[in-house]
């Protein structure tokens, strides 16, 4: 099995064979059920799961919590579903750290915390994609990175692009994979 390292701790890959939209709910479920134990509520938090399973897609969460916008994204395993199984975990590990009192709610928050608001980042996020020339719900990994190297040659200095579109395509890229948890 695949280990993954991730906010510090190390996690056991699962691959998923079957039953993905079943086990998206499941992994979702307890996502809400860790949560709850550190004070945030159903309606405080949005995890997608109607997304295949099986799809190459990160797997997000958002939620509010300690008064901030808190998000987790992660994106290394090849499908959608395990992806969020390794959140999944990630969670329970950080909820467990809590609950333990080794870790205090304050820096719990903070591990999960965005920079700006919401809507900011949202706005952000959409001209990075536009800067790519990718849609708006563009989440393929592999078709982000494609269209990033394409975009990166075609600009760089030396192959006769211009360096400040050269930086503009290198940013837009970088805030994507950090949306996105890479």
């Amino acid at each position: 099995m695949v280990k993954y390292t991730v906010k510090g701790h190390q996690i056991e890959g699962k691959v998923t064979k079957a039953g993905y939209e079943r086990k998206a709910v499941i992994f979702a479920n307890n996502i809400v059920e860790e949560l709850k134990k550190v004070g945030v509520s159903r309606h405080q938090i949005d995890i997608k799961t109607n997304i295949l399973g099986n799809k190459n897609y990160p797997a997000t969460i958002e939620f509010w919590g300690g008064g901030h916008y808190l998000r987790f994204s992660y994106a290394m395993t090849k499908r959608f579903i395990d992806n969020l199984y390794i959140i999944s975990k990630v969670i329970e590990i950080e909820v467990k750290e809590v609950t333990d009192g080794t870790k205090n709610l304050h820096d719990f928050f903070h591990i999960f915390a965005e920079d700006g608001n919401r809507r900011e980042i949202a706005k952000d996020l959409i001209q990075a994609k536009k800067d790519l020339g990718l849609k708006e719900d563009e989440t393929d990994v592999d078709v982000i990175d494609k269209t990033y190297k394409a975009l990166a040659r075609k600009a760089h200095p030396d192959l006769g692009g211009s360096l400040e579109e050269f930086q503009k395509v290198n940013k837009a890229h970088k805030l994507i994979k950090k949306h996105m948890g890479l």
